[in-house]
């Protein structure tokens, strides 16, 4: 099993991390999906090493841009907006 692990962007609420997992989860060899909202970092976790731009690229149409991460360690938190500050929130 291999681990992916991506910055997303554009996460805002649970509903946000739901879609994500959604996502990532359409995509064949995915196994398992870690995501954490305050940091924006998900991890994803099988046989899709092959699958990288397969699973960035159904993240980025469903309005989740997000990137590779190399070492999720020294990632600083990706700034988010509130559900409630007008943002495009899925929930407004």
């Amino acid at each position: 099993m291999e681990t992916i692990n991506l910055t997303v962007s554009g996460m805002t609420c649970g509903s946000c991390v739901k879609h994500v997992e959604k996502a990532i989860h359409a995509i064949e060899g995915v196994e398992k999906v870690a995501v954490d909202l305050d940091s924006g970092l998900v991890k994803v976790d099988g046989s899709s090493s092959q699958s990288i731009q397969a699973i960035i690229a159904a993240l980025d149409e469903a309005g989740y841009p997000a990137q590779v991460t190399s070492d999720p360690a020294n990632q600083t938190k990706v700034q988010r907006r509130s559900c409630k500050s007008g943002s495009s929130c899925c929930c407004n």
